[in-house]
């Protein structure tokens, strides 16, 4: 099927939906049915893999549509502009995709999953939910249909629904590429050819419609046409209001928003295709809503300083000038973002960026969910100091979870993570770091394949500058009170941490990080490493004593192929289950308990 060209435009078509105080689901006319190639402007792309429906669990027989959009890698397009490699080849080559739905709910309801490829279902059984701890309820509703109570929670949930029939396995080869051929290459993990993730969110109630939907009774509202949008950057209201409906921006242009625009309303049913940039400003802004915000139209690495098209050959990088989803200037007076339930999905580079006076600049996220990563730098969100982040679901080929600053708090992230880089990451330079608590983080899959410094699970990379210097450490810098609790990591894995300190550390606690299995490659690409580096005088920073005063780095409940491995024993070993090839030096800075 996926050889064969499918551009079907749906006209017309009377979309089941539910509209009511308990649930809210939502179509697209114009949904195009392309697994192969971009789709118009004006359309929106519809999954021809999966079909969603959901049903209060009240009334299990009424059926309402959830629309299933889907991602291609590069958004079904051949490189323009480029040959060099993106981070996309193997989904690519693969012929991956990523469907996924959306819809509001107050009340347990079931959710029916309806797959279009592949063989007949014989059993619930050849369907699994992951994250696997939730445990829904399943049951088969015919040879292609599973349904899944979902029920209830004030926090929403976001999970992948798998099909037996859709895994696919991928393997590194001898020339340390990855293929989906298994002769002679080993095993890096297993995840869906074709995903499909849910994300049932919580109705707004009470004060938080009031602070997340805008109103007229309160604001100034602009609410574009449907169709092409180039005029954003004109707009005298405070707001942008984008209702249900299909919008797209042209490939060279983005929203560069006049100084008054503090915020975007994407609604529930909205797909706009762009990106917005902010301007630097003293007073909160705002993106929310439950539609979604697209960059398929753009190219990867769409450098603004080349005309919207790729990063020129000559430029080293384009963190400046390359197009991000969501952009911030901050000044100096404080500064505050409430991003809240939207779908970045498709991203061309990073996914939101603040720029400026960042130590004023703080953000507030929560049913963000990313999809279509499948760029290198598809990066997740950076956390400046005093942001908070919850409830949230990151498909990234690159840093997932980005803590370089101060009190952070990370609460109930689910991660799909593609090939390069780690899923946290605090390094890179030298930083100072207080109070930072992660607790809860499912990496549902992860196919992290490269032996680096910038890999595992948790990450402290080297010098971003020259990672092989020995001498770019600053032992008067501080980072102190890292908690990183309740993590895992399903299916095959790379490895735990790789912690190369650039500055002094003081009281780093991993918690409870269980890893189900490691992946075939050696046991020296699976080793997790921790240094203490120096100076260019030769100084190392200083790591706190654990064996002394308990202040070192804690390694506490660390669980793998369900064996806990402890510094006592022998299994923390870099040949045994832990995988722990730490510095000699460094004995007695750190205990596994």
């Amino acid at each position: 099927m996926r050889d064969i060209l499918i551009a079907l435009v749906v006209i017309g078509l009377r979309w089941a939906v539910a509209q009511g105080a308990e649930l809210q689901t939502w179509g697209h006319a114009n949904a195009e049915l392309n697994d192969s190639t971009a789709v118009a402007a004006g359309n929106v792309r519809r999954s021809t893999v999966y079909d969603v429906q959901v049903a209060t669990r009240a009334a299990p027989e009424t059926l309402h549509d959830s629309f299933s959009y889907m991602s291609l890698p590069r958004s079904g397009r051949a490189k323009e502009g480029y040959n060099s490699e993106d981070g996309a080849e193997f989904a690519a080559q693969a012929k991956m995709t990523m469907s996924w739905t959306s819809f509001l709910y107050d009340t347990d309801t079931w959710v029916h999953v309806g797959i279009k490829v592949g063989p007949a279902l014989s059993s619930a059984d050849e369907v699994t939910i992951r994250p696997t701890t939730l445990n829904f309820q399943k049951e088969l509703v015919n040879g292609r249909t599973i349904r899944i109570l979902v029920p209830y929670s004030a926090r929403g949930y976001r999970f992948s629904v798998e099909f037996k029939s859709q895994q696919l396995t991928s393997y590194r080869d001898g020339s340390g590429k990855l293929t989906t051929r298994a002769s002679g290459n080993r095993a890096v993990h297993d995840e869906p050819l074709n995903a499909m993730m849910i994300f049932a969110e919580p109705m707004l109630t009470g004060g938080d419609v009031n602070r997340l939907v805008p109103s007229s009774a309160s604001h100034s509202i602009y609410y574009p046409h449907e169709g092409k949008v180039a005029n954003l950057h004109q707009v005298t209201q405070d707001v942008i209001y984008f209702r249900p409906g299909t919008y797209y921006m042209d490939w060279n242009y983005h929203a560069y928003l006049p100084p008054q625009v503090r915020w975007v309303y994407l609604a529930p049913g909205a797909y706009v295709k762009g990106a917005f940039q902010f301007r630097k400003g003293s007073a909160g802004s705002k993106v929310t809503g439950f539609g979604v915000l697209s960059g398929e139209q753009y190219v990867y690495e769409a450098d603004r300083a080349n005309q919207y098209r790729h990063r020129s050959d000559s430029a080293p990088d384009c963190h400046g000038s390359c197009v991000k989803m969501l952009e911030f200037e901050a000044g100096s007076e404080q500064q505050h973002l409430t991003l809240h339930g939207i779908t970045v999905a498709n991203p061309p580079y990073n996914s939101l960026v603040a720029y400026g006076d960042v130590q004023h600049f703080t953000e507030d996220a929560s049913q963000y969910k990313q999809v279509g990563g499948w760029y290198w730098q598809t990066d997740g969100l950076e956390l400046y100091q005093g942001s908070s982040m919850k409830n949230a679901f990151l498909h990234s080929n690159d840093d997932v979870l980005k803590l370089y600053a101060s009190h952070l708090r990370v609460n109930d992230i689910v991660v799909w993570k593609a090939e390069n880089g780690p899923v946290i990451q605090w390094g890179w330079k030298p930083r100072n770091i207080a109070e930072v608590r992660l607790n809860g983080l499912d990496v549902i899959h992860n196919r992290m394949y490269t032996d680096s410094h910038n890999s595992c699970i948790i990450n402290s990379a080297r010098q971003y500058q020259d990672p092989a210097s020995a001498g770019l450490a600053n032992p008067d810098m501080r980072v102190a009170g890292v908690f990183l609790e309740n993590i895992r990591a399903e299916g095959r894995n790379l490895c735990a941490m790789r912690l190369y300190a650039l500055s002094s550390w003081e009281n780093i606690h991993i918690s409870n990080l269980w890893i189900q299995e490691w992946n075939d490659l050696d046991i020296r690409a699976q080793a997790s490493k921790f240094e203490a580096l120096a100076n260019e005088k030769g100084e190392r920073v200083v790591i706190g004593n654990e064996v002394r005063d308990g202040k070192g780095l804690t390694i506490e409940n660390y669980v793998v192929s369900g064996e806990r491995i402890r510094k006592s024993g022998d299994n923390w070993r870099a040949d045994h289950p832990g995988r722990l090839d730490f510095d000699p030096s460094l004995w007695d800075n750190w205990d596994a308990r």
